[in-house]
């Protein structure tokens, strides 16, 4: 379904996750815009907060991705990768899996796509309260103009009471 770049921002931070029953609800937190590649201004959900999450469990963002209509080419989302999580507190990240579903998609100017990103997480204990931060990479490329990027997607999972 594609719809217009303000629609999608205000869904983005409307709804951002549509979940599944014993998923954590999370919401997009912010918005990113940015030339992509050369003539390419892409903008994308890119940071989902999670509140009151239980110590493990699983979890499901939607993520939105825009071309801009002034951009000279479309763009396609390969895949995604968790790079890496953090907190590290005494040497222990939390333990994290992050699958996509829809991809590739391919975005043309003037258009918006999107594609999902599920997963299982355990938080591990801060000074701060328990926390997860699930950091995402999806590489694309514009197949008209050569080129790669990586959007940078992170979700943030807390238990009731975790500060910043």
């Amino acid at each position: 379904m594609r719809r217009s770049l303000p629609t999608v921002l205000a869904l983005g931070l409307a709804l951002g996750l549509q979940p599944a029953s014993g998923q954590e609800t999370c919401s997009v937190h912010d918005i990113s815009t940015e030339e992509a590649l050369p003539g390419v201004i892409l903008t994308w959900d890119s940071s989902f907060r999670c509140q009151d999450a239980p110590d493990e469990g699983t979890y499901q963002i939607t993520v939105r991705v825009s071309n801009d209509g002034k951009s000279s080419h479309a763009v396609t989302i390969q895949d995604l990768s968790l790079r890496h999580t953090t907190p590290r507190p005494r040497g222990q990240a939390p333990k994290a899996t992050a699958e996509p579903q829809g991809l590739p998609v391919t975005v043309e100017p003037g258009e918006t796509d999107s594609f999902a990103l599920n997963g299982t997480y355990e938080l591990v204990r801060t000074d701060e309260g328990d926390k997860a931060n699930l950091h995402v990479l999806a590489p694309g490329e514009g197949p008209d103009c050569g080129g790669g990027f990586e959007l940078g997607i992170n979700v943030h999972l807390r238990a009731p009471g975790a500060t910043e």
